[in-house]
């Protein structure tokens, strides 16, 4: 079945063939969104049981690719302060805002929860070095901008 009219019942499929252990799964990104094409890949945030290990693949399902973030109860805690002090909240975002696909034992909520708060905090303050860094970035770009012809921008 090549069903890419409905991301989340091919993401469903997914987790039911290949993760049948699974304590619960989500669809994120743009398939999550309504907002998914043909080309669109399915992010899926997949909970394992701590007897699993934490990992990422990157897989094609059913003609489309999938990329799946598999976290153990146990550390996705730790992925999210990871995601949080790096400033890129892919897994945060899949648990905070994503479509929840399956959650037989609430385990999946109960982590949803948590990842909303930590959302909810926002991310740690720069350091002097970070914002230096990101000044100096700020203005190469602003440089270049200037620096092309209005009729290129």
């Amino acid at each position: 079945m090549n069903d890419h009219a409905n991301p989340a019942a091919q993401a469903l499929r997914l987790v039911s063939t290949r993760f049948p252990h699974a304590l619960g799964a989500l669809l994120g990104g743009s398939a999550a969104e309504g907002r998914a094409t043909e080309a669109s890949d399915l992010d899926v945030a997949i909970l394992l049981p701590d007897s699993d290990t934490s990992r990422r693949e990157v897989i094609r399902h059913e003609g489309r690719l999938a990329e799946l973030f598999l976290n153990t109860l146990a550390d996705v805690t730790e992925f999210f302060a990871w995601d949080r002090a790096r400033r890129r909240g892919t897994v945060l975002f899949i648990y905070g805002q994503g479509l929840p696909l399956t959650d037989p034992h609430g385990h999946v909520s109960r982590t949803c929860e948590r990842a909303r708060a930590v959302l909810a905090s926002g991310p740690p303050p720069l350091t002097p070095a970070e914002r230096e860094r990101s000044r100096y970035v700020l203005t190469c770009y602003i440089d270049d901008l200037a620096d092309t012809p209005a009729a290129n921008r």
